[in-house]
């Protein structure tokens, strides 16, 4: 999901490398995604879907014969304010976006992967999702929430051959990134460069991290490299 720009659509490079076929579902699903795919000589099919509406999410599951791998990646950054100002109708989108969407990509999911008792999930948190963040307790909120979505279902599911584990990257450098620093930037009093710069060094390797090498985590995760982790982040 989210998978037509960013992090999603390294990932879903990622696999295609492996020689995966891949399901690209988006909001917006870019021919230029769709063909940067194409042109590593996979096969690939674009889905336009909203997957925080439940009956487009089902419709997506139906058609899909056989599933070996869900990445939950859809994600938005949500409001830039104290909880203090929060508005109830961002902070109830945020959730459906980043959490929800999620669970229900996970039940769809899981009913296909139990029937044949093998499958992976993979989903896309954050470092936040072990800390708070000044200004962003909406979107620290649902990453903190999908380590316990992600801890639960690999529980619920082990059962069946099904693991699911989570990634928290750091900052990654994106349209999505770019996009909240501007917002920090706006209110912390601070230019966007000194925002990266800031979030830059506080990273431990004193760095952003590229797309594409959380595509390769993502990879491991869903190989047989790590064939004995679930529930893990």
């Amino acid at each position: 999901t989210g998978g037509g720009q960013g992090i999603g659509l390294a990932i879903a490079r990622a696999f295609a490398d492996e020689g995966a076929s891949i399901i690209l579902a988006d909001i917006d699903p870019k021919q230029e995604a769709v063909e940067s795919i194409r042109a590593q000589g996979a096969e690939v099919t674009a889905r336009k879907v909203d997957v925080t509406d439940e009956n487009q999410v089902l419709d997506l599951f139906s058609g899909i014969p056989k599933l070996d791998i869900l990445v939950n990646n859809v994600g938005t950054y949500g409001p830039v304010k104290k909880i203090v100002d929060m508005d109830r109708a961002a902070w109830d989108r945020t959730f459906a976006i980043n959490l929800t969407s999620a669970m229900l990509c996970c039940r769809e999911a899981v009913k296909l992967m139990s029937a044949r008792r093998s499958g992976n999930i993979l989903n896309i948190a954050s470092n936040v999702a072990r800390r708070g963040l000044p200004y962003r307790g909406c979107y620290v909120a649902t990453k903190w929430a999908m380590l316990g979505l992600t801890q639960t279902l690999a529980l619920e599911t082990a059962e069946c051959n099904i693991r699911v584990n989570a990634i928290l990257p750091g900052p990654v450098p994106t349209p999505h990134l770019d996009e909240v620093m501007k917002l920090h930037a706006e209110v912390e009093g601070k230019s966007t460069a000194e925002v990266a710069e800031d979030w830059r060094l506080s990273a431990p390797m004193k760095r952003f991290i590229q797309p594409e090498e959380v595509g390769k985590v993502a990879v491991f995760l869903a190989s047989d490299l790590s064939s004995a982790m679930t529930g893990q982040s």
